[in-house]
């Protein structure tokens, strides 16, 4: 089962925020750097309530075929390894 981090870094739109807060700092830190500033990112966003919220806010209100919102990594129920997630 994934951790939480890996749902969290497996979201298009958190990638894609994460890529933009990281951008200044590609040609001044090494990929180790920055894979470490990622990876606490991650952690912190997706353990941190007020962060989750401040996320949900900016978080494009995407809508299916059959007009339902899709949730949010953070808001999906846990669903069993049979189950396909999102």
């Amino acid at each position: 089962m994934p951790t939480p981090e890996e749902l969290f870094l497996a979201d298009t739109f958190v990638a894609s925020e994460l890529d933009r807060a990281l951008a200044p700092f590609l040609d001044l830190l090494d990929a180790d750097e920055l894979a470490w500033m990622r990876e606490t990112l991650a952690v912190e966003l997706s353990e941190d309530a007020a962060l989750q919220g401040l996320l949900l806010a900016a978080y494009p209100q995407t809508v299916e075929a059959s007009g339902e919102r899709l949730k949010p990594w953070f808001e999906r129920e846990e669903l069993s390894d049979s189950k396909k997630v999102g």
